[in-house]
């Protein structure tokens, strides 16, 4: 979510309130990790559950397979499933509508696709999360679909991206809104107008990974860091800069001014002090402490970055100088078969939910730690199943998705 800018006086105490109350309805734009950040700072959810124990769980329910996150416009959740299903969800867990978005529901203008991308057996075409501005909510498929939606599901509409696919394990990067902009990555980024889909431009250098978008904005200059390293002006597509680093997995995070690059390289560079039709930017620090693959994205919170490794690990960061503050060997399942249990795969990228840090793999376990210069863990907690897709949290309630389903966490009654 890019900054707004800010208001002549401060507002008075009761318009923040009012302003925080109106939620998404009030034009705020969510998507993958929320705002790109990871930090639901706000949030007040459980720090416990336990499906074995039935606590701590509200509501679970059945979505569909994917590895897309949930995202939230005011009282709605909206979710992707495969193939290339929009699902509707009540804060109660009640499906509201679903919308099928596969190619054969395609208008007749539009020509069937010539280069059919080939679904991955882990990955398939529902990985990309949803993007909402709390009137509309957006969609992307791996089958080069990509939709707008009404919150109460009419199409409002779509476009078909016939291109042949060049990732490996399929199309994963999420649409992210800003502004009367809608960023989509394909085989590249591409800038579609919010209201129609008509495309506006298309930056052929910031070539698709894995990873998302992360938004920022250099003197009142609105622009996006790629994981494949370029900074893009939202307002012509303009590269300012490229070749900053290549992340495979992982996105980039902007916390504060500053950006952090977390994968075969992980590193610091501070914003400049302005936006011309190039940019420089000057590393902070650069980290030989961290090591492992990353999938899971970064967050960064109070001072210290913190991010894991697949192999367990978790590394917490000065974020102003990079030293390390300290590397824990988590006790939960992962690809390093040291806790016990079958292997597991940290995908899901950190969450700052509250005033706690969640951890979670794709076999249902979660750690809840709190953050701060020594590692402290809270609670181990587990689901039936796990997924790759990362934790949202919002007001009391936390949504996890497991399996085929998607769960409600929180105390009973909770919304």
């Amino acid at each position: 979510m890019l900054k707004r800018a800010a208001a002549r006086k401060r507002p008075g105490r009761w318009l923040l309130l009012l302003l925080w109350m109106a939620g998404s309805a009030a034009g705020q734009d969510f998507g993958w990790r929320g705002d790109g950040s990871g930090r639901f700072s706000a949030a007040t959810p459980p720090t416990q559950w336990n499906i074995d124990e039935g606590t701590g769980i509200c509501w679970k329910t059945a979505v569909g397979k994917g590895a897309s996150s949930p995202v939230i416009a005011g009282q709605k959740v909206f979710i992707t499933a495969e193939p290339a299903l929009l699902v509707c969800l009540d804060r109660s867990g009640k499906v509201l509508w679903q919308r099928d978005n596969g190619l054969a529901s395609l208008p007749p203008g539009i020509p069937p696709p010539q280069q059919r991308a080939a679904a991955h057996r882990d990955c398939g075409y529902a990985t990309a999360t949803p993007a909402t501005d709390g009137k509309f909510v957006y969609a992307s498929y791996g089958t080069g679909v990509v939709t707008c939606h009404d919150l109460d599901g009419k199409r409002q509409w779509v476009r078909l991206f016939d291109q042949e696919q060049e990732s490996q394990y399929g199309r994963t990067a999420s649409p992210l809104v800003a502004g009367d902009v809608l960023l989509v990555t394909v085989n590249h980024l591409i800038a579609l107008r919010r209201q129609t889909g008509e495309t506006l431009w298309e930056a052929p250098d910031a070539k698709a990974t894995y990873g998302t978008p992360a938004p920022a904005r250099i003197d009142g200059v609105d622009v996006v860091f790629t994981p494949h390293g370029e900074c893009v002006r939202l307002s012509d597509g303009r590269v300012l800069a490229k070749k900053l680093c290549k992340l495979e997995y992982t996105s980039p995070v902007v916390h504060e001014g500053t950006v952090y690059f977390v994968g075969p390289e992980t590193f610091a560079a501070r914003l400049p002090e302005s936006a011309g039709e190039q940019i420089k930017l000057a590393r902070l620090w650069e980290s030989d402490d961290v090591e492992g693959e990353f999938y899971a994205s970064p967050v960064c919170h109070e001072g210290i970055l913190y991010c894991v490794s697949n192999e367990g690990n978790l590394y917490a960061l000065d974020a102003k100088s990079g030293a390390l503050v300290y590397r824990q060997e988590l006790d939960i399942p992962s690809a390093s078969g040291k806790s016990g249990g079958p292997p597991a795969n940290l995908y899901a990228s950190l969450t700052l939910a509250g005033r706690y840090l969640l951890v979670c793999n794709d076999t249902g376990d979660s750690l809840v730690i709190s953050p701060g210069r020594q590692y402290r863990k809270v609670s181990r907690n587990v689901l039936d199943k796990g997924s790759g897709a990362s934790p949202v949290a919002d007001g009391r309630l936390l949504l996890v998705r497991g399996g085929l389903k998607l769960y409600g966490l929180g105390a009973a009654g909770e919304r």
